[in-house]
């Protein structure tokens, strides 16, 4: 099936593509076989036969779901009662249409990240400065003729690749004093103008440690690429550039920093001395100054995760020109410890009475400790294979 053949299929104006016009629509597709057809009817049984030994495996029953429905697309499995039932809670959905009867990329185009599934059809693409990235995003591209005239700012044509996993959060900082340690007592005259028999001004009590640091969240595991199936048909032999077509599945998140540690709280003033008359007491000490608090422990690093294969249906004659690269997807990095909480404030001395002497103020104290690092993550995410047809 033709380019125009194809478009007319899919419901899309053949007229306004014959006078050049680019389409960018939304298609509703209302069923999994559609669907089916739609994305994946011209991949070979050994394409469908590999994607199903190679699609990693589900984490827990809604992506089971999903992977089935997945594994019927693109590869071999027959679907259940139960997968039936699950597609018909999917279905009808929409996808993205992007249609031209000849197509030129001068600039980097994205779908995603966690697109609708995205169809890109022309009778000729020509990709001139520009690339295609599907991020988290089905993607059928098709095409009757390619050319690639210069790469543009990606070191590829089509990139498949997934979604880095959220970081996690930096945690808060440790809950501030709303008050200073308690102050120590005043000295009172027992008679008026007589501080005989009177004490000195109480001390001003110690200030606490401040309070920890929150933990740093931890990061989510990465989101894989999605399938892809590229169907080129001819590749020009006017092309200057090969046809590189890169796929990398989804990163770890990083673990979120610790919270910073509190302030330590400030030490409570010195009482102040009696002084009634010509008589007077000694002040009190101002208490210690609170060591500031601990940093809270970073997050761990969430997981890469495998990714999914893309089917590539490309002619045997230019099979040259063809290029698949892959990267590895790493698993996220340890969050730091936050940092120590600084030392309160020493309180101050209380004042003397008459020819007496004022306290002494309080000492002070030292920050807290840094809090210690989260865990990286452990797991890398394997590419997906390419699964290569040449017609």
């Amino acid at each position: 099936m033709n380019f125009l053949e194809k478009a007319q299929q899919l419901g899309l104006d053949v007229n306004a593509l014959k006078n050049g016009q680019t389409i960018k629509a939304t298609h509703t597709v209302n069923s999994l076989e559609e669907f089916k057809q739609l994305f994946a009817g011209n991949i070979s049984p050994e394409q469908r036969s590999n994607f199903t030994k190679g699609a990693p495996l589900a984490v827990d029953t809604a992506s089971a779901n999903m992977n089935n429905l997945m594994h019927h697309v693109y590869g071999t499995h027959e679907l259940s009662a139960a997968d039936q039932a699950f597609a018909n809670q999917v279905f009808p959905t929409k996808v993205g249409l992007t249609a031209a009867q000849d197509l030129t990329i001068t600039q980097d185009m994205v779908f995603g990240p966690a697109g609708l599934p995205e169809v890109v059809t022309a009778e000729t693409i020509t990709f001139d400065g520009g690339s295609i990235t599907a991020i988290s995003t089905v993607l059928s591209l098709r095409a009757d003729n390619v050319v690639v005239k210069s790469q543009g700012t990606k070191p590829y044509t089509v990139g498949l690749v997934g979604n880095k996993g959220q970081d996690g959060h930096i945690g808060t900082t440790g809950a501030p004093y709303t008050s200073a340690a308690k102050n120590g007592s005043n000295a009172s005259a027992p008679s008026p103008g007589i501080c005989t028999g009177a004490s000195g001004g109480g001390n001003g009590s110690d200030g606490d440690q401040g309070n920890q640091g929150g933990r740093g969240g931890d990061g989510f595991n990465g989101q894989s690429n999605l399938p892809a199936n590229i169907t080129i048909n001819n590749y020009d032999t006017s092309s200057a550039q090969p046809f590189v077509v890169y796929t990398v599945s989804g990163a770890g998140g990083d673990g979120g920093q610790g919270g910073q540690g509190g302030q330590g709280q400030n030490g409570g003033k010195g009482g102040n001395g009696c002084d009634s008359g010509c008589e007077g007491t000694d002040g009190g000490n101002g208490g210690k100054a609170g060591q500031g608090g601990n940093g809270g422990q970073g997050g761990n690093g969430g997981q890469g995760v495998d990714g999914n294969a893309i089917s590539i249906s490309f002619p045997s004659s230019s099979k040259a020109s063809l290029m698949t690269t892959s990267d590895t997807a790493s698993p996220g990095a340890k969050g730091l410890g936050g940092p120590a909480g600084q030392a309160g404030s020493y309180g101050d001395a209380g004042s003397g009475g008459k020819h007496s002497n004022p306290g002494q103020h309080g000492g002070g104290n030292t920050s807290g400790n840094n809090g210690p690092d989260g865990l990286a993550g452990t797991q890398s995410g394997k590419p997906g294979a390419f699964n290569i047809q040449y017609t």
